[in-house]
């Protein structure tokens, strides 16, 4: 288990995105929105396509995401990290598709300026790809975990309808997940970033909230808007200070 992480840093936002298949009313620049709707997403007219991100500058790399797709549980990839046309990086591996989701965390950080993600679903019924949300970037984490009081949960959309006889008829509009992190713990050193963070989701920015990065399974990572709280000085003269935040999945 390694401690949480944040990535806050998305590359996607600021590089030069190019793809070899995309509809036309749904072209690859659409991962650049923050929303998490299908109509905003980068739809591939094929079951197999590449997508090629080259960084605006060269930069570290550690976690390769897509959020809110349309992919199966069969879907694999393909990621080839490069610095100059030096290959850093190049495995393909099951995506673990988990809620339209997958996340890939590389072993150590990467300085590259290409990644390139070829992304294979051949049994996919809807007979194309649809990719909302991407994220590639580095991930910050914290000296120390975040406290037990944390917790994860969702919100619901539900529209409810009760009738005279008192009987319920609730309809399901939507889910989101969300977490509640409680952190007791950081250094003093780390509130710089702790500020930067929140900077960067007061614009609408999402971000990558990943409970723990060595984790097999990357279910219970969240992308999306970041709420934060006040850092505080609890501990006195320690070097400690408190931040808590809450993280809701981008729809």
């Amino acid at each position: 288990m390694e401690n949480c992480g944040l990535g806050y840093q998305n590359a996607v936002l600021s590089a030069v995105l190019s793809t070899d298949s995309a509809a036309a009313t749904l072209p690859v620049t659409n991962l650049t929105s923050p929303q998490g709707n299908p109509a905003y997403a980068w739809r591939a007219d094929a079951t197999t396509a590449t997508l090629t991100v080259a960084l605006s500058q060269r930069g570290g790399v550690r976690v390769v995401s897509v959020h809110r797709t349309n992919l199966t549980a069969q879907a694999s990839w393909r990621i080839v990290v490069s610095s100059a046309g030096n290959v850093l990086h190049d495995a393909t591996q099951p995506m673990a598709i988990v809620a339209g989701q997958a996340v890939c965390v590389l072993p150590a950080e990467l300085q590259c300026d290409v990644v390139a993600i070829t992304i294979a679903d051949p049994g996919n019924p809807d007979g194309y790809l649809s990719v909302p949300l991407a994220y590639v970037g580095p991930l910050w984490q914290p000296v120390r975990n975040f406290s037990t009081d944390s917790s994860s949960g969702f919100n619901l959309g539900v529209d409810e309808v009760t009738a005279l006889s008192g009987a319920e008829f609730p309809q399901m509009r939507w889910i989101q997940r969300k977490a509640s992190i409680a952190h007791q713990s950081y250094g003093a050193a780390e509130t710089a970033t702790l500020r930067e963070i929140q900077r960067v989701a007061a614009v609408g920015e999402n971000i990558l909230f990943l409970p723990d990065p060595a984790a097999a399974s990357q279910e219970e990572a969240i992308f999306g808007r970041l709420s934060g709280g006040d850092i505080g000085n609890p501990y006195g003269p320690a070097d400690r200070r408190s931040w808590t935040f809450t993280q809701t999945e981008r729809l």
